[in-house]
């Protein structure tokens, strides 16, 4: 007869499967945040990436306004001292001509200058009263431009101004005058590259912070 060989009976064995539980599962003790707070989150990245996008716009303008007006009068010395027509003058009207933002010849003239003779069409009845010190003028214009640049430091501008100018009898318009003016003079410097979203930007932070001096101006008076 033939014998079967008996085998030792067959085990079967299934690959183990490791259990993955989804992320909210796993991170069951975290804390979660709300569709509202992720939506909150979110926009104040954008709103910190705008503010830092603009604040970079304001910079580079400002230091182009205040470049083209150095280089042009750095330009025009020259060209008075070469008067006797040697081969730098050809070079430096050659300058004046890279350096031209706009058709307008006074962009050679200080900032401040420029800057009262706008005001000044706004706000006549304060020409009286308007500092005759150029130096200060130019100072007060460099504060306010370096504080809507950095945003920073305004409710104590906002402050010291208050105290300084309460014995003026100043009114709203007057204020508003020193926005416009301010604006309207950076962006004839600007000529060309015042593009309308540039021009925009300035006008909203110098808006801004008139109102806080305004405001500081207020509370001086009636102190």
């Amino acid at each position: 007869p033939i014998r079967l060989r008996k085998f030792p009976p067959t085990t079967w064995s299934h690959p183990k499967r490791t259990a993955t539980r989804p992320p909210a599962a796993a991170n069951r003790n975290a804390t979660s945040l709300s569709p509202t707070q992720t939506t909150l989150t979110t926009m104040g990245a954008e709103h910190s990436a705008e503010a830092r996008y603009k604040k970079q716009l304001l910079k580079l303008s400002w230091r182009l306004v205040l470049t083209v007006q150095e280089q042009a009068a750095s330009a025009q010395n020259s060209q008075a001292l070469s008067k006797n027509g040697d081969a730098s003058s050809v070079a430096t009207e050659r300058k004046l001509d890279q350096l031209k933002l706009t058709n307008d010849p006074t962009m050679i003239k200080p900032f401040h200058e420029d800057f009262e003779n706008s005001f000044f069409k706004y706000c006549p009845d304060l020409k009286s009263k308007f500092p005759s010190n150029y130096s200060l003028v130019s100072k007060m214009i460099q504060t306010f431009i370096g504080n809507a640049i950095e945003a920073k430091d305004i409710q104590k501008l906002g402050r010291k101004y208050g105290k300084s100018h309460k014995k003026y009898n100043l009114k709203s318009e007057h204020f508003e005058g020193f926005s416009h003016a301010l604006v309207d003079t950076i962006q004839s410097r600007l000529g060309k590259f015042g593009t309308i979203e540039l021009i925009k930007i300035w006008r909203d932070v110098t808006d801004s912070i008139v109102k806080v001096l305004e405001k500081e101006y207020m509370k001086a008076k009636r102190s």
